[in-house]
């Protein structure tokens, strides 16, 4: 009797705010350490890339162009002032200032860039770890409380995924790591706030400071405050404070005055921009008839990562007529309604992949109609559908099921993570990509003639000049960069006559040509290749 009395006596004085600490620390102890494991799987799949060289525009930005190395520029570029000058990405100061960093301590190491990039893309992977859990954490008759593993599957496969390679690979696409890390932070920060009469103004300029950032990094970081829309639309409806017109509004100004200012401080006539984006097929009813036939490429590239390449073009999409990537289109929306009627936490997903993809959609000419890279911040959005399908009721109705399915999402991250290992070899050296290239899309001009200034820098001159033929071939004749990467690769054979021919007749047809040091400056040439152009040209005589 004594003793149930002292049991209870003791259940009286129990203190339940000290169980409550207790419980909170252990969960953010778990919580770090799970944090810890995903940076270390991320940079443990990628940490071949470390040793990899320059490739595609990282070797004229970065090698080529003075300007990250000059550290007189920073006052331009931290002020924004950057918008007025005639430089690459000058409309990205953001994007500009992560390399400038990276010059000042690396100069022109590879390894270094590719170590920040690396940690930036870990970064994204905690926060959209975390961003996944406080979604799980709105379920709406979600069925179980979610599993501590779910989120974490849903950031791993974010990950490894061989979509992001590009992205991460490349130092000078790193502005889509950095517009996805402020659209994330903003999230993150905003699933945060209390609900509060006074509001909650530190976090909600916070969410607004990242949303200027993310436009500042890439112009698709427009979709910054949309998203905080979507999230405060969705699971704060009720919350009528101040926070969320600070934090989404602020956002949207700050986004909208970025984009004027670049628009109307934007520099004319460039040196450097010397073409205009135009439509995908020359207009835009035609960029509308095949921006289905992208999507669609999307969405398997996404599911079936098997056809990544560097460079997409008509071939990467002629095998899909408009009618079956409308049906294919047509199918996944159905689906996609379904769920987000069904769970509003697949709403945000979905609005997490909609919203970034219109900035590339080409209903506004952009230089690349199609790219790996515009997929970094939708396939966030891809990866919180899957928790959140991970999560449902279905799935944790029955604990062997529940186990069958996390087992076969791991198998599933297992295959990306090889296939992402894969694909970073590709983006290894110059050479490497751009025999990656031409083999995925053979009728790609600038496969075929990267391939042949690439071989030609391995000392495999007949290969580069008949690749060298190629590209002019693919251009029609009437490409003068086309015909001096010919007569390059002729020189490097010693076959000078041939060299000097192909060489007249690129500079008949661009006389720019005629002026190396102008292209360089115009990052239209890289050094080694001027020095060679000045070589053949010099035979020439005046």
């Amino acid at each position: 009797m004594r003793q149930s009395e002292n049991m209870r006596s003791g259940d009286h004085n129990h203190d339940p705010d000290h169980d409550h600490d207790h419980d909170h620390d252990r969960y953010r102890g778990v919580g770090v350490r799970q944090a810890a494991i995903l940076v270390a799987i991320t940079l443990a799949v990628f940490s071949a890339t470390l040793s990899a060289d320059f490739v595609y525009d990282a070797r004229l930005q970065i090698l080529t162009d003075p300007f990250l190395h000059d550290p007189g520029n920073w006052l331009d570029v931290v002020t924004f002032r950057v918008l007025c000058r005639d430089v690459l990405d000058f409309n990205r100061p953001v994007h500009l200032a992560s390399l400038m960093l990276d010059a000042a301590v690396w100069g022109r190491e590879p390894f270094g860039y590719h170590l920040t990039s690396i940690l930036l893309h870990a970064a994204n992977v905690v926060l959209l770890w975390l961003l996944v859990r406080d979604v799980l954490a709105q379920g709406r008759g979600a069925g179980a409380t979610p599993q501590a593993i779910v989120p974490m599957l849903a950031a791993l496969a974010f990950a490894v995924h061989p979509v992001v390679v590009e992205a991460v690979c490349e130092p000078t696409f790193r502005e889509d790591l950095l517009a996805a890390a402020f659209t994330l932070t903003a999230v993150v920060l905003a699933g945060r706030h209390a609900a509060s009469p006074a509001g909650d103004f530190r976090r909600a300029f916070g969410c607004a400071a990242c949303c200027l950032l993310a436009v500042a990094s890439k112009e698709s970081g427009v979709a910054a405050p949309f998203v905080l829309a979507a999230y405060r639309g969705l699971f704060h409806r009720g919350d009528r404070s101040r926070f969320w017109t600070v934090a989404i509004g602020g956002g949207l100004v700050a986004v909208m005055a970025f984009l004027a200012a670049r628009f109307l401080l934007e520099p004319s006539p460039s040196r450097i921009f010397e073409a205009r984006p135009e439509y995908p097929g020359g207009s835009l009813w035609e960029a509308v008839k095949i921006e289905p036939r992208i999507l669609a490429l999307y969405a398997q590239l996404i599911v079936c990562p098997m056809n990544l390449c560097a460079d997409y073009g008509g071939i990467s999409v002629g095998h899909l007529p408009l009618w079956a990537a409308l049906v294919v289109l047509t199918v996944l929306a159905v689906f996609a309604a379904i769920a987000a009627w069904r769970d509003q936490r697949i709403a945000f997903g979905l609005a997490l992949v909609l919203v970034p993809l219109l900035p590339v959609s080409n209903l506004v000419p952009i230089y690349r109609a199609a790219a790996d890279r515009y997929l970094y911040l939708p396939l966030a959005g891809v990866a919180c559908i899957a928790a959140c399908l991970l999560d449902s009721a279905w799935v944790n109705a029955r604990e062997s099921r529940r186990q069958t399915v996390v087992v076969a999402a791991i198998l599933v991250i297992v295959a990306l993570a090889l296939a992402c290992v894969g694909r970073q070899a590709v983006w290894s050296t110059q050479l490497a990509l751009w025999e990656d290239t031409h083999a995925r899309n053979p009728a790609s001009f600038n496969g075929a003639n990267g391939l042949s200034g690439a071989l030609r820098e391995a000392g495999r001159a007949d290969e580069a000049i008949a690749m060298g033929r190629r590209a002019v071939e693919l251009s029609s004749g009437q490409r003068g960069d086309a015909w001096m990467t010919l007569a390059l690769a002729l020189d490097a054979a010693g076959l000078t006559a041939d060299a000097d021919a192909a060489a007249a007749k690129a500079v008949e047809l661009d006389a720019r040509l005629t002026d190396p040091d102008g292209r360089v400056a115009a990052l239209a040439m890289e050094i080694g290749e001027a020095e060679g152009v000045k070589r053949i040209l010099a035979r020439r005589g005046p």
